[in-house]
């Protein structure tokens, strides 16, 4: 018999998966509607704690906090108190240090103890799609490892006989989560003062490296329609966060994105936020910049436009995306050119001007402006790197567009009529994956100083709660093999961050995330080079350490 106690918001659906799947299971919680729920599917409900330990050698536990455990666990009619209990799994998120206290009060009373955190979400974990990371006594894992896979039949992973180590993992994956969040809502909020669409940008945000789990499956769901019910409380991932930040913070890692998300979710959760939905992150930092981020906000069609309202093409490019459109009129332009300059050298024939060239949004207006007042048509052509050319202004539907994208091997996003929003959709998106990649390196680097290997984390931080393209990608496969060979270097990593930064400051948006990102990535250039790859970040933080991101010899 297993004995399962907490059926909270994860706990009640891994409950009713083991007993769905015909295990002899003794369940226990406060709610008795969740209780039914659980005994509907197979399973006996104990009629208290201990009354579970005196039947159940195997027992799991899934508690909302440190208190609940310890009272469960050690208190009076607790679970130590029954002579059946002997093994005891705890799924909760709870930090090294207590987690290594629970296994010596246990050890004490004959009890193994594993520390057993979980990553998913409710459909997860009813599905079996859970992913399970735990650490403690060899036997222990033993005993509970077939009911662990049938959980998290995604990925269990057992990283040995240390208490905490699980603990410390689960803490950095639950970091990547907050971070992609917090992030996430600064980079929507800024977007919708601005003029953007939320429904866009989900579509830019989510075709490459800017992607994480708030964008994949909040936003669209829970943050859009304003419902806020995704099913996490923010009390808790407030809490995992700091307790995150501190534990890297004591093996030496530099924390900085992580703590700029850890004062956004505390400063949430103490202005009447604990108990609500995690997403409901969005409504403590919509104020401060006046705006909804709502579905349907600024959403205004574009004009479709024939070939022949437009005329010829002009490209205005820098010279290494000039290369790829030999079959288009260029104009070159250099990084630091001045884009008017040029329009007034352009012959006076009906044309349209087409301008790919990244800058301040306040730029492309006055360009379209120029443009404009000479008959002529203006449209934005961003390349965003993620295989989509980002277009804008009055001609950001022209069918001579696609040809344009065709050239480059991209789609074409119509972001917005308005001239400079394709720039400054590019700046967020290329920002959110810098923000993305440093807190990757937080996590890698504050894991591999407590002993873990990048192969064994990327089997965690690549699932689904905290993958982001450089958790998944850029960590294990170009930092861990020593390749450093992303391709974006440091230097337009950080002219995006900055060129958004200044947008922020001109739209009266706070955002502090985005912003310690920019003085991140500007600390790297003067200790590096602005040349060096985007990956030499994780250099730095591997120095502030003390230690490498490396996959082991015997692997490598």
């Amino acid at each position: 018999m297993i004995g399962f106690v907490g059926l909270g918001a994860m706990g009640a659906p891994m409950a009713r998966r083991l007993a769905s799947l015909g295990y002899e299971l003794l369940v226990h919680d406060l709610d008795s509607r969740a209780v039914e729920s659980v005994v509907a599917v197979g399973a006996a409900a104990a009629g208290s704690v201990k009354d579970i330990a005196e039947r159940a050698e195997l027992v799991f536990t899934c508690l909302p906090s440190l208190g609940a455990i310890e009272n469960v666990v050690l208190g009076p009619g607790g679970l130590v108190e029954g002579r059946a209990i002997k093994v005891l799994v705890d799924c909760s998120t709870t930090g090294v240090d207590f987690a290594r206290g629970m296994a010596k009060a246990l050890t004490a009373r004959d009890v193994l103890f594993l520390d057993a955190p979980i990553t998913g979400n409710v459909v997860s974990a009813g599905n079996g799609k859970l992913g399970i990371m735990c650490s403690g006594p060899a036997p222990a894992f033993h005993t509970a490892q077939a009911a662990m896979h049938d959980l998290a039949n995604t990925a269990v992973l057992y990283l040995g006989e240390v208490n905490g180590r699980a603990q410390r993992l689960k803490l950095l994956n639950n970091l990547l989560s907050a971070t992609g969040m917090a992030a996430s809502c600064e980079a929507f909020i800024l977007g919708v003062k601005a003029g953007l669409g939320p429904e866009v940008m989900l579509d830019v945000v989510n075709a490459g490296e800017a992607s994480s789990s708030a964008s994949r499956n909040k936003f669209a769901s829970s943050i859009l329609p304003r419902k806020f019910d995704f099913g996490a409380r923010m009390a808790i991932t407030a809490k995992d966060t700091s307790l995150a930040v501190r534990e890297a913070e004591a093996l030496g890692v530099p924390m900085w994105i992580g703590q700029a998300v850890q004062q956004v979710w505390h400063y949430a959760a103490t202005q009447g936020g604990a108990e609500r939905d995690g997403t409901s992150l969005v409504t403590y930092l919509e104020p401060w910049a006046g705006v909804q981020v709502r579905a349907g906000v600024n959403a205004r069609p574009l004009a479709p436009l024939r070939e022949a309202d437009i005329g010829e093409l002009v490209v205005l490019c820098e010279p290494a995306l000039a290369a790829s459109l030999g079959g288009f009129r260029t104009v070159t332009v250099e990084p630091g050119d001045d884009l008017q300059a040029w329009v007034h050298a352009l012959p006076p024939t009906p044309c349209t001007i087409v301008n790919c060239c990244l800058r301040a949004t306040a730029v492309a207006r006055q360009l379209c402006r120029m443009v404009t007042d000479e008959g002529n048509g203006y449209a934005d052509a961003v390349p965003s790197g993620e295989g989509l050319l980002l277009t804008s202004g009055p001609a950001a539907s022209a069918p001579q567009l696609h040809a344009l994208a065709a050239a480059l091997g991209s789609r074409v996003v119509a972001v917005s009529g308005g001239p400079g929003h394709a720039h400054l959709m590019q700046m967020l998106n290329s920002s959110l994956a810098s923000v993305l990649l440093a807190a990757s390196c937080e996590s890698y680097v504050a894991g591999s100083k407590s002993g873990l290997d990048p192969l064994t984390m990327s089997r965690i931080l690549g699932l689904e709660t905290g993958r982001n393209h450089a958790s998944a990608h850029i960590l294990p496969e170009q930092v861990a093999t020593r390749r450093f060979s992303h391709g974006r270097t440091l230097g337009q990593a950080h002219r995006d961050l900055t060129l958004l930064a200044d947008e922020a400051r001109q739209l009266g948006v706070t955002a502090w995330v985005l912003e310690k990102a920019r003085l991140l990535y500007g600390l790297a250039i003067q200790l590096g080079s602005a040349s060096d790859d985007v990956t030499h970040l994780a250099l730095h933080y591997e120095k502030w350490a003390g230690t490498q991101v490396r996959v082991p010899a015997a692997i490598g």
